[in-house]
């Protein structure tokens, strides 16, 4: 088919007389999610339904009869079988088929329901709709090893910007160690460890976290494992692994084994991390006690 000018294909007059439906007859109510703070609903009700609610009214219910959205915070409940924590009702005017929704809740799990509300408050409903979680306001606070940086995407970004590479020797690590800690300006790149927020002083507070970056060479095809955790070994012979560092006085072992079974080789370094004892109101800067190697290796096997 021929194209205009602007090389779009023209419209049909089949597909320029088509419009969407304002109905597909059934009965059935949506809601979706905005944000932390609303959620939206869609729904249809046809007439048939609607009547035979209607015919269950009693004489003095009928007047002052109004369409309500019912919302249900149901977090952790299996409602309906269990009851809701709380509801709250809309009023719904005109021919209005979707809304939205102000819940003020995020981390929370709604259903809505709709249907009619008499002046003695017996609610009769006409359709419920799927459950919805809000999501939480701000980051998540699980550290979760499935989003943790990939090795190779970790030494990308924090090799380039500490000037070592992936398999950088211990001597180029070494020297990079001393130059940050004497300098001060030290920062760890990636997975944060599970630290504590330190006392609270006038609502102010801080938080440091520590990474350890254990890396290392050896034969291309011999295994290598951390706390009893497999580490992969590159083709170069080249391995590589961060670790929280949590405070206080850690043992990491590290068990290499040859290809062939026949040697082993086990490191066990004792690391140490003392921080500073939480905020107080001097203006003296805390000293922090930065994190201690000392190594301990001992063989399990020959070299």
């Amino acid at each position: 088919m021929p194209r205009g000018d602007s090389g779009q294909q023209p419209f049909t007059a089949s597909e320029a007389a088509f419009s969407i439906p304002s109905g597909y007859g059934e009965d059935r109510l949506v809601a979706m999610l905005q944000d932390p703070w609303w959620i939206f609903a869609y729904g249809e009700i046809r007439p048939s339904p609607e009547r035979a609610v209607r015919g269950q009214l009693l004489p003095q219910e009928v007047s002052g009869l109004q369409s309500v959205l019912r919302v249900y915070d149901v977090t952790g409940a299996d409602y309906p079988t269990q009851p809701a924590h709380r509801s709250f009702d809309i009023a719904l005017s005109g021919l209005a088929t979707n809304w939205y929704i102000q819940t003020n809740a995020p981390g929370r799990e709604f259903i809505v329901e709709i249907g009619l509300l008499t002046s003695g408050g017996r609610f009769l409903m006409l359709a419920r709709s799927n459950r919805v979680t809000t999501p939480r306001f701000g980051p998540s606070d699980v550290i979760d090893e499935l989003w943790a940086t990939s090795d190779e995407a970790y030494w990308k970004l924090f090799g380039s910007i500490a000037g070592v590479g992936m398999g950088a020797s211990p001597t180029a690590w070494a020297h990079l160690l001393s130059q940050q800690l004497s300098s001060g300006n030290w920062s760890s790149y990636g997975l944060t460890g599970p630290g504590k927020p330190t006392a609270m002083v006038q609502g102010f507070w801080c938080r440091i976290d520590a990474d350890l970056v254990l890396h290392g060479m050896t034969e291309p095809k011999a295994t290598v494992s951390v706390q009893g955790q497999p580490v992969a070994v590159r083709k170069d012979g080249s391995f590589s692994l961060r670790l929280a560092l949590p405070e206080g006085t850690q043992t990491i072992t590290i068990e290499v084994t040859s290809a062939d079974g026949r040697h082993a080789k086990t490191i066990a370094p004792v690391v140490t991390l003392a921080g500073a004892s939480g905020l107080t109101t001097d203006t003296k800067k805390s000293q922090p006690s930065w994190p201690r190697l000392e190594p301990r290796d001992g063989e399990g096997g020959g070299a």
